[in-house]
């Protein structure tokens, strides 16, 4: 039975919780990484209660509600050939693109911080990924992240599923571009892989047209490609449908993600902390008479507390599935 597996940062923070905590990863970019004084300053005045560094998406919406206002005046243009905008207010936007670009490139290339495992690549547990990958080869389920990371991404790249000349998973890229025709299925055979919050893979080249990095280039020290960062989602959420209809690659990913919902009989919500209303909205929309089941960590609540915030996220029952490490899950 075809499924929808839609995967949140409790993916990572099962393998580690410090290299994938949203908050430290934040704050070592903005210590190492985000360098431009000037530019630290300006993001720290869109920060609430006085807070000097970025720790959180919930402290981003006003960061948001400035990177927009920058980007209506970029376009208009004076006859005498002034600007609205100085050369700070100017260069504003790509500076916020660079430092939600780095938070994501940290995820995505995280290292374990700590123990016998310190500065190895973070990987899944072998059996967990071997279960999960066999279930989505013979089902032919959709996978949809919500993520940075390439914890999933990676596994599924080296076993050819996702990628290559014939992948049993359609993201939408072809020879490193872009397009919706490519997330088209031969006769309705093989599953789509939806980065629904965007990665730090996803670039525009100089036309505007989407493209897909290398994990080579992000890997270089000190490199910030360029048109980095639009197609990734850091923000409060509020602002999270904003910058999703922005994007080309991420619209049509959710507009692929409707068709996924319809589709399958069953959705399962794995390692998701459920604040991303949007897409619960969409999901208590098209959900119907589907089975909806969450996976989540122990530490998230008792039943009696989660089961009654899903029912209500979610637009009904849910079979909830609490661990104490959501890695030993195999039921797929």
């Amino acid at each position: 039975m075809r499924k929808l597996y839609i995967f949140g940062n409790g993916l990572g923070m099962g393998v580690s919780s410090d290299a994938y905590n949203l908050a430290s990863v934040m704050n070592d970019v903005w210590d190492d990484d985000f360098n431009d004084p000037t530019m630290r300053r300006l993001v720290a005045a869109c920060l609430p209660n006085g807070s000097k560094r970025p720790t959180s998406e919930d402290q981003l919406a006003t960061l948001q509600d400035a990177v927009s206002a920058c980007e209506v005046l970029l376009g208009v243009r004076g006859s005498s050939g002034d600007h609205w905008l100085s050369d700070e207010g100017r260069a504003f936007p790509e500076a916020v693109h660079e430092f939600t670009y780095l938070v994501a490139r940290r995820m995505y290339l995280a290292k374990h911080r700590y123990g016998a495992t310190a500065g190895q690549t973070c990987v899944l547990p072998d059996e967990f990924v071997q279960r999960l990958l066999d279930e989505i080869r013979t089902s032919e389920s959709h996978v949809a992240t919500l993520n940075y990371d390439g914890l999933l991404s990676r596994s599924l790249g080296e076993c050819g599923m996702l990628g290559g000349s014939s992948p049993a998973l359609l993201d939408g890229f072809s020879d490193k571009k872009f397009h919706r025709n490519n997330l088209f299925r031969a006769r309705g055979h093989g599953s789509w892989y939806l980065h629904l919050h965007g990665s730090p893979l996803f670039t525009d080249d100089a036309k505007g047209k989407p493209q897909k990095l290398a994990t080579s280039t992000i890997m270089r020290a000190g490199k910030v490609p360029k048109r980095s960062g639009r197609h990734i989602v850091l923000t409060h959420f509020q602002h999270k449908p904003k910058i999703i209809q922005s994007s080309e690659i991420l619209r049509i990913y959710w507009e692929f993600l409707g068709l996924a919902i319809k589709e399958c009989p069953e959705i399962c919500l794995f390692g998701y902390s459920g604040n991303d209303r949007h897409l619960n909205r969409l999901i208590a929309q098209a959900r119907g008479e589907k089975t909806v089941r969450v996976v989540e960590w122990l530490g998230a609540g008792s039943s009696e507390l989660r089961e009654p915030f899903w029912s209500d996220q979610l637009g009904g029952a849910v079979e909830l599935v609490l661990l104490e490490d959501v890695l030993t899950f195999r039921d797929w």
